[in-house]
């Protein structure tokens, strides 16, 4: 009868030490977790539509959104040509073959779920490989065909990405998802 007690007693210890274990287990892991993303500074999407042409989008976890041409793998502030904006921010960024255009990136405001004013800025490196333009209706002009009805009817040797920085994702003039 006393073994019975006693097998009773240490089952009884034993769930507890398990118990306390997973307790500790648990906290642990919290830890890391809440390190990890203290000590990130975000997370990166890169868009791209060829090998050439990349933008790395930058969601840094004070808020700032950086677009950066090119694969940008550094967790340093961009130095070089970039734009800086909020997450709620929609923009249509261009490449072209063109004359006058195969360095430039046109940036064309699509709006945000914030407000009705354009929320970035843009800034620019004479020394990169890339430059921001700003959209008008002038560079649209040699953007869209003379017909052009649809977003798509852009003119041949230019290529562009929509991007919903809010929900990570970009399309091309295909519709194709470039994530």
């Amino acid at each position: 009868m006393e073994q019975g007690t006693k097998s009773g007693v240490s089952s009884a210890k034993m769930v507890k030490e398990i118990g306390k274990i997973l307790v500790v287990a648990i906290l642990v892991y919290f830890v890391f977790l809440m390190a990890s993303v203290l000590m990130s500074d975000g997370v990166k999407y890169i868009y791209c539509l060829s090998d050439d042409k990349c933008v790395t989008v930058w969601k840094k976890s004070n808020g700032e959104v950086y677009l950066i041409p090119d694969r940008y793998e550094s967790d340093e502030k961009p130095t070089g040509s970039h734009i800086k904006t909020i997450s709620r921010q929609f923009l249509t960024l261009y490449f072209s073959n063109g004359e006058g255009f195969s360095d430039k990136i046109i940036v064309r405001d699509g709006g945000n779920l914030r407000t009705n004013r354009k929320m970035y800025s843009i800034e620019n490196d004479s020394t990169g490989k890339w430059e921001f333009v700003e959209y008008s209706d002038t560079l649209g002009a040699l953007l869209y065909k003379p017909s052009a009805t649809k977003f798509k009817d852009v003119n041949e040797g230019v290529d562009y990405l929509i991007i919903n920085i809010d929900e990570n994702y970009a399309i091309d003039k295909t519709g194709e998802d470039r994530h």
